[in-house]
């Protein structure tokens, strides 16, 4: 297996910051959402937000490879476990 270089290993660690973040604002959402639930507002804001995770994980999966074990890729081979885990930082240490 060959490891990234150094940029590519920058870039996909902002792509998961990135992915990190918006999750993060979704998890918020949802808890506002638990206690407001006529907010039609957070509402929108939620499907957007939902909309540009899906598209950010899509993107980093066909560039960097799954981020869960269940988007693995239709491949013949088993592909999970081939380059660094979702919280590995690619330097031997962790995000």
């Amino acid at each position: 297996m060959v490891r990234p270089d150094n940029m590519t290993l920058r870039n996909r660690n902002a792509a998961m910051e990135e992915i990190n973040v918006i999750s993060f604002a979704i998890d918020e959402l949802r808890l506002y959402l638990d206690t407001h639930p006529n907010c039609t507002e957070a509402l929108v804001m939620m499907k957007e937000y939902m909309n540009k995770r899906h598209d950010m994980m899509k993107a980093f999966t066909e560039k960097y490879g799954s981020i869960e074990a269940y988007a693995i890729n239709d491949s013949d081979k088993w592909l999970w476990n081939a380059g660094y885990m979702p919280w590995e930082n690619g330097e031997g240490g962790f995000c």
